[in-house]
């Protein structure tokens, strides 16, 4: 595992209160989990990341993403902090790509790195919200967490279809035909959505026992992101809380007019219980495979400046190009350049979820 990846991995494996609902300070988005009331691990992981303005020829990039460990397999908790972690990694692997493909290799990949994981014995669903700066939003499910459209006055409307007996092939019961790390022959859905819906709701299973008109009645009558989070997760704990509840609720089109005003180039991941930050500190491309590795500081430290890095040397960087270009035409498929990517991580974790709240206005 990438070390960036590792590093995102630890971070969504701290532990954290059994009930937490963040508001992001930089971004119109909510993100809560509950453990429930029967459950003694929650394994669900909602989180959203932001990679700035150009660096290296990367595109910006929002994505909001809920993931739900499977329960009854090997690993839930490690299965979803991997797809996750995965996900997001992947996301600045493919930065290159237009949102379509970028979403359809970080899929592919999570799926990939949890198989060699998990064997196919454990497994998460993932859903997730992804906006560019081409304003095109694109949403991302497979398994049985849902994304729903809704706003004041606005009818509500779910935008994907589990990926289980029932919904799938017109079965009985909640047996999932998909997930990230089935390995081999996983058919995620890809789709894009219009720009012009207000808000956009991600939830986990733990929420959709709920009945669907009192969901509904929720999501309809909610005026702020925060209190739609905090009243699906009461719900769930009024009605038992058999599972983890987790959600995370975007706010469109102030997402839209976030991406258009830019920002910095750095990356910043949000989770519902604090937030990380990463800065680029230097971008150096090659020939060969593009995989980004880092360093870390929990501590803000100063950036080695750019333009004091050590000069290139011209012919190494000729001797090098050949060299790849030999190896280019050996493999089978043609791979994405390789990337040095260091990184600088300042991370901020709130101790409660008042507290995060108070940092975050």
């Amino acid at each position: 595992m990438n070390q960036f990846q590792e590093k995102i991995a630890a971070w969504l494996s701290r532990t954290g209160p059994d009930r937490s609902v963040t508001q992001c300070f930089d971004l119109p988005i909510v993100l809560a989990t509950d453990i429930g009331l029967q459950r003694s691990e929650n394994q669900d992981r909602v989180a959203a990341l932001r990679i700035g303005l150009r660096t290296g020829g990367a595109r910006p990039l929002i994505a909001v993403v809920v993931v739900d460990g499977m329960g009854g397999m090997r690993d839930g908790g490690k299965c979803a902090t991997l797809a996750l972690s995965s996900f997001f990694y992947a996301l600045t692997l493919y930065r290159t790509h237009n949102l379509q493909r970028r979403a359809s290799a970080a899929i592919a990949y999570a799926n990939d790195e949890v198989f060699k994981f998990a064997e196919g014995k454990g497994g998460a669903t993932l859903s997730a919200v992804l906006l560019d700066e081409d304003l095109h939003p694109f949403i991302v499910n497979i398994g049985d967490s849902r994304i729903y459209a809704f706003g004041a006055g606005s009818k509500v409307e779910r935008l994907t279809r589990d990926d289980s007996l029932a919904e799938a092939v017109g079965g009985h019961g909640r047996d999932l035909l998909q997930f990230v790390g089935m390995g081999g022959g996983m058919q995620p859905h890809v789709r894009s959505v219009p720009v012009s819906l207000k808000n956009l709701a991600v939830t986990t299973d733990g929420i959709h026992f709920i009945e669907s008109g009192t969901l509904e009645a929720v999501l309809s009558h909610v005026s702020e992101l925060k209190s739609a989070a905090e009243r699906l997760a009461a719900l769930a704990r009024w009605c038992g809380a058999p599972d983890n509840a987790s959600s995370a609720m975007v706010d469109l089109q102030s997402l839209a007019e976030k991406i258009r005003s830019g920002g910095d180039s750095g990356i910043q991941l949000w989770d519902s219980f604090g937030s990380l930050a990463a800065i680029w500190i230097r971008d150096e491309i090659s020939g060969g495979d593009r995989t980004p590795s880092a360093s870390y500081s929990e501590k803000p430290t100063t950036s080695q400046p750019v333009d004091s890095l050590p000069p290139r040397d011209p012919k190494a960087e000729r001797s090098k190009g050949k060299s790849s270009s030999k190896k280019a035409k050996k493999a089978k498929k043609p791979s994405p350049q390789k990337e040095d990517v260091q990184l600088e991580i300042q991370i901020e974790q709130s101790s409660s979820s008042d507290d995060a709240d108070e940092n975050s206005r």
